[in-house]
């Protein structure tokens, strides 16, 4: 399966390996920084200042309906990538980072799977199955995206989440614990996004 990188424009040090990249904007700058050579350039280039001459760009007024994170998704999908990852998407302005997640559940609307990369954690957008590799002691937390999710199994967990339903107004999604190598959910109802703290 090819994937897609995309680099937004916090700065970051987590390795970056992708058959293609796209810089959104000020992420240009993120890729250079981390010796990364994007194959495309998006946005509007408010926050760059200039459209680099030596890479593929597609510009877009700044007066826009959408972020530049969302131009750089949509670009990954219409290549026909369907596995996307998102670097530099934390950090900074705090409604740029949590429409930043918006972006996985958009990935998901669109046919794709995306994940925000931190420097020491990962975000996943989760509506019904889901696994990934973990080291005991990690810790995971499962934030209700829609207003109720439903969990009906759970393995891997210092916490079992069998059966539990969490919503907008309480924590108990938080802070649970890895006690294998692997971590699985099954949602039933609802989404979350999963935060695997590692």
């Amino acid at each position: 399966m090819k994937k897609a990188a995309i680099v937004l424009s916090q700065k970051f040090r987590r390795y970056l390996s992708a058959d293609f990249v796209i810089a959104a904007d000020e992420g240009y700058l993120r890729a250079l920084e981390n010796k990364i050579a994007p194959d495309l350039v998006v946005g509007d280039m408010d926050s760059l200042g200039f459209t680099p001459k030596t890479v593929a760009t597609f510009s877009v007024p700044a007066e826009k309906d959408f972020s530049d994170g969302e131009l750089a998704l949509r670009q990954a999908i219409l290549r026909g990538f369907d596995c996307i990852d998102i670097y530099g998407g934390w950090g900074g302005r705090p409604d740029h980072s949590l429409f930043n997640l918006h972006l996985l559940k958009l990935a998901r609307d669109l046919g794709a799977t995306a994940v925000l990369r931190g420097d020491s954690f990962d975000v996943f957008y989760v509506d019904g199955n889901f696994f990934t590799e973990a080291s005991p002691g990690d810790f995971v937390s499962i934030v209700p995206f829609s207003e109720t999710v439903h969990i009906i199994k759970s393995k891997g967990l210092k916490y079992p989440a069998d059966g539990a339903v969490l919503t907008k107004s309480d924590t108990l999604g938080l802070s649970n614990e890895c006690t294998e190598n692997a971590l699985f959910i099954s949602v039933k109802e609802g989404s979350a996004l999963l935060i695997h703290n590692f």
